[in-house]
């Protein structure tokens, strides 16, 4: 885990890559947090089932005792296809529970 040195944002992002679960309208699917922020985080997932401009909730367990887990309503930003059939998304975050 190391802050972006070339991150031009106002909030810098650590990278990660940690398991994180996605909960829209009941359902749950599975993804990972690819970087993480004050304000948000970037992720990447599997399903085609999220789109632009959904509002989710994320749970990060970060495994760690000295980091709690992090818990958010948040609302997910140009969700994008990949080469390898995933997709990834900018997430923002609406609220911290």
């Amino acid at each position: 885990m190391y802050f972006s040195q070339n991150d031009k944002r106002s909030f810098h992002r650590m990278e990660l890559n940690l398991p994180i679960v996605i909960s829209k309208n009941g359902q749950i699917y599975n993804g990972t947090c690819l970087d993480l922020s004050s304000t948000g985080m970037g992720i990447s997932f599997t399903t085609s089932e999220l789109h632009s401009e959904d509002k989710v909730d994320i749970q990060l367990d970060t495994n760690d005792e000295r980091f709690p887990p992090l818990d958010a309503e948040a609302k997910l930003l140009r969700v994008e296809e990949r080469e390898d059939g995933s997709y990834s998304a900018a997430v923002e975050f609406i609220a911290l529970k």
